[in-house]
């Protein structure tokens, strides 16, 4: 798939970089309210990105659930003038780089090791049947963009015990077919339903966890010098991955309950704060 590269701008290409910095797409780096102050914090951190990435060697990427059409609908739409060197969409199910030399490919290792995997539609079916008969009842997501390796779904909450029996046995059934399920509070902000989780199959070993661990060893960068973002629940796991994890200030309660290193500041303020503190 080809993307627009109409008014965007691409950061320079750094051959061996010194730190890696990974962040949530939606309601982290990009704030959907999309104000005027808001406008004026991404254009910040981009200037900061455009201007210091070269000189601190720094390789710079959005990790988000969206899909990479999503992504740029909102790029399009908030007016975001800059792309990073790489999106890892889906939820880590395609990684695309943007530079002068790979604009709009695939990483084929990653795709490859995909395509070697157990995951499949039927699979997933298989597994919502055998929910329904348990009574735990998942709805389909909208699908924007077809995605081989990603499946969405709603779980509607009820009471507390039956949600925590209904994700116990989503967990148990997914472990015992070998591929691997992610379940977070939705977001309404990022047009979600209320009161209900995102229930998000994928194959094994493709989460933002992961993403930072193969973007870690493709660029043979120190763990040491691993950073990221992230404000909701699903983000929890590559914040633990990394050496220096933060939420934004506008996280959700949930995620602020399971990780306690917090930004001084919301969105992309939080952003650029942090990292002029973390690379001098």
């Amino acid at each position: 798939m080809k993307y627009c590269k109409h008014n965007i701008k691409l950061l320079p290409f750094v051959p061996e970089p010194k730190y890696v910095v990974l962040t949530d797409f939606d309601e982290t780096y990009l704030a959907h309210k999309n104000t005027d102050k808001h406008k004026s914090d991404i254009k910040e951190l981009e200037e900061y990105l455009l201007n210091e990435t070269d000189h601190k060697q720094i390789f710079f990427g959005w990790v988000t659930g969206s899909s990479l059409t999503s992504v740029f609908e909102k790029i399009n739409k908030c007016g975001l003038r800059l792309l990073p060197h790489f999106i890892a969409s889906s939820l880590g199910t395609e990684i695309t780089y943007f530079n002068q030399n790979q604009y709009g490919e695939k990483d084929q290792i990653w795709e490859e090791n995909l395509m070697n995997s157990n995951f499949s539609q039927q699979l997933v079916n298989d597994l919502v049947s055998c929910l329904q008969l348990e009574n735990v009842h998942l709805t389909p997501q909208p699908e924007i963009e077809h995605s081989p390796f990603l499946k969405n779904y709603y779980y509607y909450q009820q009471d507390d015990l039956l949600d925590h029996q209904a994700i116990l046995k989503i967990k148990e059934l997914v472990t015992k077919a070998g591929i691997q399920v992610n379940i977070s509070q939705a977001n309404p902000l990022c047009g979600d339903p209320e009161n209900c989780y995102d229930v998000d199959f994928t194959p094994s070993r493709t989460g933002k966890k992961d993403i930072v661990n193969f973007i870690l060893n493709q660029t043979n960068v120190s763990h040491e010098n691993s950073i990221a973002f992230g404000e909701s629940g699903n983000d929890i796991k590559m914040l633990q991955t990394v050496r220096h994890g933060y939420l934004v200030k506008n996280a959700t309660s949930e995620a602020k309950k399971l990780h306690s290193q917090i930004a001084e500041y919301e969105y992309a303020k939080g952003i650029l704060f942090v990292l002029k503190t973390l690379i001098q």
